[in-house]
């Protein structure tokens, strides 16, 4: 039988969570990867899970894996470009078909791109999806979350940022399509979007509480997940032939995708966490999901409000409902 009360941290673990009946959790990106294992361990608490992701087949297939694990799980599938605001604005409309939604986990975002490639409104790929196709979902996703009390929105950061900790220059310079692919210009154009990320959520936190939202907001990080690590399943994971060997210091140090999972997990279920809070795993790279602290420059309120107002100019949206607005 699941338990009801909150666990420690050290059981806290995908057979040990909080019985999840009756509420709704969409995971962006819950098609592979980390999102995939947020979705199962999700699922296996008896969420309604939707699989909020871009391609129609790896969404199924994903489906598929989990209910092969908990067939009595009730999950569904949602198409999604994070790279697209047509898109978003779509997805925004199907999650108010949903009825009630108690969690949306912002996990989808790409790490690369090559020199001069855009999103769908010209857009860098990284900035376009890891912050400001994450702010437009927000927007679009608010007011359906609003309506089921205690909802909450969970971002994801990365280490990196508490690690390079950069400065955030005005976000219409950093948006554009980068103009060289070196792997310096794209690690720092991925940790300047998790930075961004931080900044907004930190924002977001003071406005939904000064407008006393039933919707809390969260940030979460994985610590080092890498490939090695992960268990396989069918059709959503598997592992590549000389896998261990293209990835040998983070394959010592890092944890499976799974277990890099459990953060968002807690974030979005734990019955104590509260709105503002950053979660990650206890080691930084790995261990039990606990409540920590991001790196304070990004929650200072006129940084928050510069990214916030920024943001809002470059996806042509407030981000908060009018009602609620600034």
């Amino acid at each position: 039988m699941r338990r009801t009360d909150m666990p420690d941290h050290d059981a806290w673990t995908p057979d040990a969570l909080p019985d999840q009946t009756g509420r709704t959790v969409v995971v962006t990106g819950g098609s592979a990867g980390i999102g995939y294992f947020i979705a199962e361990q999700l699922a296996g608490a008896n969420a309604r899970v939707v699989l909020a992701a871009r391609n129609p087949q790896r969404s199924d297939a994903a489906r598929d894996a989990i209910l092969a694990r908990h067939p009595l799980a009730e999950v569904l599938t949602l198409p999604l470009d994070i790279a697209s605001l047509a898109s978003i604005a779509e997805t925004g409309a199907r999650i108010a078909e949903l009825g009630r939604v108690d969690g949306l986990v912002l996990n989808a975002a790409v790490m690369r791109a090559s020199a001069g490639e855009a999103t769908a409104d010209g857009f860098d790929p990284i900035m376009g999806t890891g912050h400001l196709g994450n702010a437009a979902l927000i927007a679009a996703a608010l007011p359906t979350l609003e309506r089921t009390a205690g909802s909450r929105i969970v971002g994801t950061t990365s280490g990196l940022v508490r690690s390079i900790h950069p400065r955030i220059p005005p976000l219409e310079s950093v948006s554009r399509p980068l103009a060289s692919g070196r792997a310096l210009a794209v690690g720092r154009r991925y940790v300047l979007s998790k930075a961004a990320h931080e900044a907004l959520f930190a924002e977001l936190d003071r406005r939904l509480r000064a407008v006393a939202s039933p919707t809390a907001a969260l940030l979460s990080h994985p610590g080092m997940a890498v490939d090695s690590r992960t268990p396989e399943r069918a059709g959503a994971f598997e592992h590549r032939r000389g896998e261990r060997l293209r990835e040998p210091l983070w394959g010592l140090l890092g944890v499976g995708k799974d277990a890099a999972a459990r953060s968002a997990v807690r974030a979005t279920i734990d019955p104590q966490a509260e709105g503002g809070q950053y979660w990650g795993p206890l080691g930084r790279i790995g261990g039990p999901p606990v409540p920590g602290a991001g790196d304070p420059r990004y929650t200072e309120p006129a940084l928050g409000s510069r990214i916030w107002q920024e943001t809002e100019q470059l996806i042509g949206s407030p981000v908060l409902p009018a009602r609620a607005g600034s």
